[in-house]
């Protein structure tokens, strides 16, 4: 593992903190692209990125905090992030921006969706890198792991989660990337995000140490289980009117 990339007396540079930060870049480059192909007349799309930013991750920590209260410590930690929290942040603020540019939701959605998972995997391998206390349940599986040099320790082999996600996510944007080429119902790039993400999300939740808190379930994996419904109920309804 690698938890710090650079360590001097004066400076610090982590690797979850720098994979955050190409996370942002690339994932920032990739939505301003298809915006601008996909809704060319959306002005002032970077103001929508800054506040993209700052709700989300807003939304991402206070997230985590209600998930993970015994973790409060982290409020205003660099670490300490929810995926979901980020996503209703995200769409908060996208949608305050469509109200007052009189823009169209769904286009800035759509757009987002790829840009939105791929980012995930980026700051995934950060994760990853790390060894943050992400990793789940022990596992004696041959590509289970110990992360004895990561922020958070363990010598014993456990399910590595983040390499879980990673795998899931990129696989996600291919099939993202595969559908932008054909015409798509508005919001369908979103839902088809939603299902794939709350549904991979629900599985892996199984082996991670998160406590169940829902009816049985982890925080997490109660919204997952919320994306999947949401994304099932959209394609059904939309199966509908075509049938």
């Amino acid at each position: 593992m690698y938890p710090y990339i650079y360590q001097s007396p004066g400076l610090t540079i982590g690797s979850y903190g720098l994979l955050l930060a190409i996370a942002y870049l690339i994932g920032r480059w990739y939505f301003l692209n298809q915006l601008g192909k996909s809704a060319p007349e959306i002005k002032n799309s970077e103001i929508l990125i800054i506040m993209l930013l700052v709700i989300g991750v807003i939304g991402a920590k206070l997230m985590f905090i209600l998930k993970n209260p015994e973790k409060s410590a982290l409020l205003l930690s660099g670490t300490g992030f929810s995926s979901q929290g980020a996503i209703i942040g995200a769409l908060i603020a996208t949608y305050l921006f469509t109200f007052y540019q009189k823009a169209k939701l769904y286009k800035i959605l759509d757009s987002a969706a790829p840009a939105a998972i791929l980012a995930y995997a980026i700051a995934r391998i950060g994760c990853f890198l790390s060894g943050d206390d992400c990793h789940g349940i022990p596992s004696e599986l041959p590509w289970a792991m110990s992360f004895p040099e990561g922020i958070e320790q363990t010598l014993t082999r456990v399910h590595p989660v983040p390499l879980y996600e990673v795998i899931y996510s990129f696989i996600i944007f291919a099939l993202l990337l595969t559908r932008q080429r054909s015409k798509t119902k508005p919001f369908s790039q979103f839902f088809t995000l939603l299902g794939m993400w709350g549904v991979c999300r629900f599985m892996v939740e199984f082996v991670t140490t998160n406590p169940k808190i829902v009816f049985f379930m982890t925080g997490s994996q109660f919204g997952a289980l919320i994306m999947a419904l949401s994304a099932l109920i959209y394609f059904w309804v939309n199966y509908k009117k075509i049938n």
